[in-house]
């Protein structure tokens, strides 16, 4: 399957629609530095250098739909409090529509962690799990109602907070199959009985053996008997099981199907299982089939744990892994004007990326700037790599033959390269005016420059000088060329 054409998919995935219910939570990352242990206590010390608001539980799953450009509705109850009126203007500025409500005296859940050298160190919660009341239940039905004719799947994303409650989830999915449009339920606990009737449920493995009983993980016809004996149960026609470093389980009435596990490398596990049913959901609404969906969510929860935090994977990031793009159309999508570059940025920041941001004439592309390329890129989860367009070269005093290659051909050249993940041309002498909007999280310079000295500095979260490969520069390569030399 990896050979699917990801980018006729996504403009599929672009036409159609989805609505999410469940809980709400904000997912706030409170990162610092750790040079000390507290005299009060045995534990470290964390200077707070910023924080990191996103979206959690089933905002997150919305999040990660949208992030594929599918139309996105998110029903749920969120409070009255900052937290609440936190996650509705997230949830503006990704533009997914909300469809439930907001109730003065509830408390939103909030997981708060507090991260250190990379490591967290520690997690609280602020929650109030208590059932919505039968009168939210049915004004979020008529809400949800409104909504049915005119979508192509629902996700139920229960977090046992409260909100999905027995007689509303039973309501969604029966209205929902009155209407042919499937449902993916994301369980949790032992009460399935109210997910009766879902296309699809999706517990991980501890979900699923809390109601099928003990099960050998190494046996697959015992797995299947189970998952079987619980598909009639609860009149369910599938069930994904998410295993972790097992990848994942698909077990229907006719069929059953163990896709591996696809992360290279384990960073967090935050947020995983909601990236994997919002993939399964996208692609099951572009109209792919259930094994292809599958196979495509295990791709995409394998990236997802291998960015700290809770992180949106979307269509682009697994085209990108994919890489059978053609090189023309693939590369130049990385090259972007300001105000797309901008609006970009935005996005990941929301999403707890970190972005690295350098700049040069890079005028025929040497192992010099590679290495420099591919160390800068380690330091962040998004590299920009800013161009002096050709009258910004020349006004640099490079000589006036320079530059050798035109600026889109360099631009391009770059775009090329797996490590850089966009591109802009800028015609001013520095890139000041990019850097004070985008106002990257590392600014990075090669050579022998001076940290103080370097231009922009000040809109940066900091600056690194990093050494540069002896022996390659343009100028020499150029003169070795012209006296007939080995370049």
């Amino acid at each position: 399957m990896n050979d699917t054409n990801l980018r006729r998919i996504k403009t599929r995935m672009e036409e159609a629609s989805c609505v999410v219910f469940g809980d709400a939570m904000l997912d706030r990352y409170i990162y610092g530095e750790v040079g000390r242990i507290s005299p009060e206590a045995p534990i470290p010390v964390v200077t707070v250098t910023r924080t990191n608001k996103v979206l959690g539980g089933a905002a997150n799953v919305a999040a990660n739909i949208r992030h594929s450009g599918c139309k996105t509705y998110f029903s749920s109850v969120i409070g009255g409090d900052p937290a609440g009126t936190e996650i509705d203007n997230i949830l503006r500025k990704l533009d997914i529509t909300y469809c439930g409500l907001a109730v003065s005296n509830r408390m939103t859940t909030t997981k708060n962690r507090i991260v250190g050298k990379g490591q967290q160190i520690v997690r609280f919660d602020e929650e109030a799990c208590n059932l919505v009341s039968w009168q939210e239940e049915s004004l979020i039905m008529k809400q949800l109602d409104k909504l049915l004719n005119a979508i192509d799947l629902v996700v139920v994303s229960d977090y046992a907070k409260g909100v999905c409650t027995a007689r509303l989830c039973g309501m969604l999915i029966s209205r929902a199959n009155a209407h042919q449009v499937r449902v993916i339920a994301d369980p949790k606990g032992t009460n399935w009985e109210k997910y009766e009737g879902a296309y699809i449920v999706t517990p991980n493995w501890r979900e699923f053996t809390e109601v099928a009983g003990p099960v050998n993980p190494e046996k697959d016809e015992e797995i299947r008997q189970k998952a079987l004996a619980i598909l009639d149960r609860f009149k369910i026609e599938n069930i994904l099981i998410t295993r972790s470093e097992q990848g994942m389980t698909l077990v229907s009435k006719d069929g059953y199907l163990s896709v591996p596990a696809q992360a290279k490398e384990v960073a967090d596990v935050s947020g995983a299982g909601d990236t994997a049913v919002a993939a399964l959901a996208v692609f099951l609404a572009a109209g792919v089939s259930l094994e292809e969906a599958v196979y495509w969510a295990n791709r995409a929860a394998g990236l997802a744990v291998e960015h700290m935090g809770t992180s949106v994977i979307g269509i682009d990031e697994l085209i990108r892994e994919q890489g059978n793009a053609s090189l023309q159309d693939d590369f130049s999508l990385k090259i972007m004007g300001l105000e797309e570059l901008t609006e970009k940025i935005s996005r990941l920041k929301i999403n707890n990326r970190k972005i690295v941001f350098t700049n040069g004439c890079f005028d025929i592309l040497h192992a010099g700037h590679i290495q420099y390329l591919n160390e800068a890129r380690m330091l962040g989860d998004f590299l920009i790599a800013a161009v002096n367009t050709d009258q910004s070269v020349k006004r640099l005093d490079k000589g006036k033959e320079r530059p050798v290659n035109k600026e889109q051909d360099r631009a391009l050249q770059l775009a090329a390269l797996q490590m850089v993940d966009a591109v802009i041309l800028f015609e001013e002498d520095t890139p000041l005016e990019i850097l004070r909007q985008i106002r990257p999280d590392v600014l990075v310079k090669g050579g022998d420059y001076k940290i103080e000295e370097i231009v922009g500095k000040e809109y940066a979260g900091e600056t690194r000088v990093l050494s540069l490969k002896r022996g390659y520069s343009t100028t020499c390569l150029i003169e070795k060329i012209r006296s007939g030399g080995t370049a």
